[in-house]
């Protein structure tokens, strides 16, 4: 059963659960952003560059091949079938531009600047074989300045991920790697066609500890059809046993409109917003009542691990790639569709298409393709909705001296607001104006609070009957 200091006021959930509002992966959201040329994007790296004393680097390297489609996934891939040498030629053209860029970013920033953090995502980075993951590994650190004590992770898909793979992979440095595992139920990994039974899992797993990485956590989804709250109970029950270091507990986004894979998925089956809710709530208390902290909107760790530590510190950092410890970091995003945020500068995002992205690196020209350069708006707005998401709370004295404003003023509107969700119990409000969102209603929507503090949204965006979407004017 659910611990009852997880209840949650329905009627309350029913009023702002129906609400389409963005997940804040980035403040303003890329739908507030615009096309910028080479110019303009060499102009933002630059003055990145320029700051003294420089931000280190977290570098994040899109591989967008997977073997097969999952079709609940909303990820940039390319689907390269079982045909090995089309593949392997796919791939060498695109890992030839990824170096090529590499080279691009260097002369632009300078290859003094430290970098923390390396980021493997796709699709399936582990679909490359070994040799070509050695070469572009080879090349970052021929590159960069890598932190001896630098976070080297992966995306790992269990199924390209046999052993000998994963021991090429601690060779390499790496010493973080996440696992795709989202469901152990037989009946959603067949409809979703993402097979991996809980033996494989457990041996990729297993491997992982034998050969001495750092830390090892699992993707899960939750919102699939044919999933239950007892199917749910029953993964968490397997997820638990294996005790991953960390765990993204994410929830299934079901937008065919925009995703063409999820429309051939039952729609029939997919549980309702309050079946959504009580696997939400199940997958908090399970977690919390195994030793995990939950770290904030998605995310579980356990007290030793650095996600935990960050947040402690004040360093944590939500972006692309969910909860990360990269708080102060630049992060400069390689290959197709890849992002970069550069710390008070702005955002970058290459081209979309992998033919197009290596058709801009093979002219010499920057794949940079859209971005957004923060105003001074953007950047106070941002500090509160990261600290919303990464603290749960937001401190008006801590905003005053980063942002140089007097919070009651800048904000009257918003904490006018505060008061209608207060009174609803999605968070407290201090005589101070120190925001607090609730456990576990102000935790569940989340969004609903930030979504006031977000000025390219209807300003009713938290109400039902509002527009909700971001103004097309950044």
């Amino acid at each position: 059963m659910i611990a009852p200091r997880f209840n949650i006021d329905l009627d309350v959930f029913r009023r702002y659960a129906g609400l389409s509002l963005p997940r804040h992966v980035s403040y303003p959201m890329p739908t507030a952003w615009h096309n910028v040329d080479g110019a303009q994007a060499n102009a933002m790296l630059h003055q990145s560059a320029a700051r003294k004393p420089l931000a280190g680097l977290s570098l994040y390297l899109h591989i967008p091949f997977c073997a097969e489609l999952c079709r609940y996934c909303g990820c940039t891939r390319v689907i390269v079938g079982k045909d090995s040498e089309k593949a392997s030629r796919r791939a060498e053209e695109y890992v030839a531009a990824l170096i090529s860029e590499i080279d691009q970013v260097v002369r632009m920033l300078g290859a003094d600047r430290v970098v923390r953090h390396v980021h493997w995502g796709g699709g399936s980075p582990t679909f490359l074989e070994e040799d070509v993951i050695r070469r572009i590994q080879r090349k970052i650190v021929e590159s960069f300045e890598v932190a001896p004590d630098a976070e080297v992770a992966m995306e790992v898909d269990p199924r390209t991920a046999p052993a000998p793979k994963l021991r090429a992979l601690r060779e390499m440095g790496f010493n973080r790697l996440s696992l795709g595992v989202q469901d152990f139920n037989e009946q959603v990994q067949e409809h979703v066609r993402r097979i991996q039974p809980y033996e494989m899992v457990r041996e990729t797993l297993e491997t992982c500890r034998e050969l001495g990485f750092d830390s090892v956590n699992f993707d899960l989804i939750y919102g699939l059809p044919y999933q239950t709250v007892e199917t749910i109970r029953h993964t968490l029950e397997q997820v638990i046993e294996l005790s991953p270091d960390r765990v993204a507990y994410y929830h299934y986004a079901q937008i065919p409109d925009k995703i063409a894979s999820q429309r051939g998925l039952d729609y029939d089956k997919l549980p309702d917003s309050e079946t959504k809710l009580q696997m939400f709530l199940l997958g908090a208390e399970m977690f919390e009542s195994a030793g995990y902290e939950f770290i904030g909107l998605d995310h579980f760790s356990k007290p030793d691990e650095l996600l935990t530590k960050a947040l402690k510190r004040g360093t944590l950092q939500r972006n692309f790639q969910g909860m990360t410890t990269g708080g102060g970091l630049d992060l400069i995003g390689l290959g197709s569709s890849s992002i970069g945020q550069l710390c008070d500068v702005g955002f970058l995002q290459n081209a979309h298409g992998v033919k197009d992205y290596i058709g801009y690196v093979n002219a010499d020209k920057s794949p940079i393709v859209r971005g957004k350069r923060l105003t001074e708006d953007d950047r106070i707005r941002q500090a509160v909705i990261g600290d919303l998401y990464c603290t749960t709370e937001v401190h008006p004295k801590k905003i005053e001296a980063q942002c140089g404003i007097v919070f009651g003023d800048y904000f009257a509107r918003e904490l006018e607001i505060m008061k209608d969700l207060e009174r609803d119990g999605l968070l407290t409000l201090d005589a101070d104006c120190t925001i607090r969102t609730t456990m576990p209603l102000g935790r569940v929507l989340m969004r609903t609070v930030a979504a006031v503090f977000d000025a390219y949204l209807d300003p009713d965006a938290y109400r039902i009957g509002s527009k909700n979407c971001y103004s097309a004017n950044a």
